[in-house]
């Protein structure tokens, strides 16, 4: 770009008419001119059609947030089947301890409700051992956000709480949950499998198998009988 047409581009616009400018800045001034233009023209189309797009109001945003919460807790067909464990039960409890191939059996008794308006099933299990008695508080759902069954279990042979995450196998009606179970003897987390199996109306079966050393074992078997 030359001096002259640098100068020229600097003089008011209104001061242009009074300028002599060769032919050649005149052929200048229409190449600089015509694109900066343009581009000028866009930018402004589009700050307006930026500035009139329409925006969600506090109203929307506001019934979308409560559509989002009524579908995390609407009560579906997992709830339902769920359900279908409601009940008093009596339990028979085999229990597997490191070097012992046959198990101690015990029974005992367990409840099985819905609650929070049929959202979560709720055990209370007891097993009458002659050392002590057995007492454990479990639960199994359904989040519907995650899309995934979850089950929490508490006893009183520990102070914490045992999450697992998994499944169902419609096919063979069984619930699978994988999660980690405390090992008060190495401090080490141990991996853990457990397998809820519906066999008919008033049977059920209860597994949880311990993986120590990469291989793993049944450590306890609970077996639910229908009393009512």
């Amino acid at each position: 770009m030359t001096s002259e047409v640098i100068d020229w581009l600097r003089t008011p616009a209104h001061a242009w008419p009074f300028l002599r400018l060769r032919p050649s800045l005149v052929r200048t001034h229409t190449r600089l001119t015509l694109p900066i233009a343009l581009l000028l023209a866009l930018t402004a189309w589009q700050a307006q059609a930026a500035s009139t797009a329409p925006a969600k109001t506090t109203t929307t945003m506001a019934e979308e947030s409560a559509a989002a919460f009524d579908k995390a807790g609407v009560v579906g067909l997992q709830h339902r089947r769920l359900a279908e464990l409601v009940g008093t039960w009596k339990v028979t409890q085999s229990f597997w301890t490191t070097g012992n191939p046959a198990p101690k059996i015990d029974t005992g008794s367990a409840t099985y409700a819905m609650v929070l308006g049929g959202r979560h099933l709720r055990q209370d299990l007891q097993i009458d051992s002659p050392d002590k008695t057995f007492e454990a508080l479990g639960y199994i759902g359904y989040d519907n956000m995650a899309g995934r069954y979850y089950s929490s279990w508490m006893d009183i042979n520990f102070t914490g709480l045992i999450l697992s995450y998994g499944d169902y196998d419609a096919a063979s009606h069984t619930y699978t949950f994988l999660g980690t179970l405390p090992g008060p003897a190495t401090g080490k987390t141990i991996p853990l499998r457990a397998e809820l199996k519906v066999l008919d109306t008033n049977h059920f079966t209860y597994d949880f198998y311990e993986r120590h050393d990469g291989n793993e074992a049944l450590a306890v078997r609970l077996e639910y009988t229908r009393q009512n």
